[in-house]
């Protein structure tokens, strides 16, 4: 997984190390469960929900008062790499460019 340091603004990746414990770089300085995992609009279409690492929903405002940075670019950085991971898959299984664009595409209206 790829994400943004808040503290530094440095990207960084988690990885499992092959003992199986996860191992985060060592430009990472933040706890892990202060880092959002997901996001999701509520039923009025208007209210985006961050969920974090205890998976805790609050909104963006509420996030950064209790973790004490902005989830927002930390998840766009997430869904870049959700994006690229959909884009290899669909390629290695033999997917035209054009149909890999119309699922990003549905992606993106579905998270906007």
């Amino acid at each position: 997984m790829i994400g943004v340091c808040p503290g530094c603004g440095k990207p960084f990746k988690i990885e499992k190390a092959e003992s199986g414990e996860v191992v985060y770089c060592e430009d990472v300085c933040i706890n892990p469960a202060a880092m959002p995992t997901g996001e999701r609009l509520m039923a009025d279409q208007a209210t985006k929900l961050y969920v974090d690492g205890s998976m805790q929903e609050m909104k963006r405002e509420d996030y950064i008062k209790k973790h004490g940075f902005d989830p927002e670019p930390v998840m766009q950085a997430v869904n870049r790499w959700r994006e690229e991971q959909v884009r290899k898959w669909a390629s290695s299984q033999g997917k035209s460019p054009d149909e890999v664009e119309e699922w990003i595409r549905r992606l993106s209206v579905k998270r906007a």
